[in-house]
């Protein structure tokens, strides 16, 4: 089921340079490129991303990988939902 904003807490911001890898925690449920290109792993599912897209992420048992591409930095706002806690894996 897809989250509304008002149900997960304010966005947090990432900020990826070449080559840099970050494994998205469970409790994010929505992230948003607001510069730079995203290449966004999850399931087996590779989605590329680019500014101002959005994206919801399903819950999942696997952990989502993101990271920037065309050598430019990646700048996300990510949200997550509010009823996980914060510093999950």
């Amino acid at each position: 089921m897809f989250q509304k904003h008002s149900e997960c807490t304010a966005p947090d911001r990432i900020i990826l340079m070449n080559r840099e890898v970050y494994k998205l925690p469970h409790s994010v449920r929505e992230i948003q490129v607001l510069s730079g290109i995203a290449w966004l792993t999850l399931d087996q599912q590779d989605i590329i991303l680019q500014n101002p897209e959005k994206t919801t992420l399903q819950p999942s048992k696997n952990a989502a990988l993101i990271s920037a591409l065309n050598n430019m930095p990646l700048v996300l706002a990510i949200w997550r939902d509010s009823k996980i806690m914060p510093f999950d894996s």
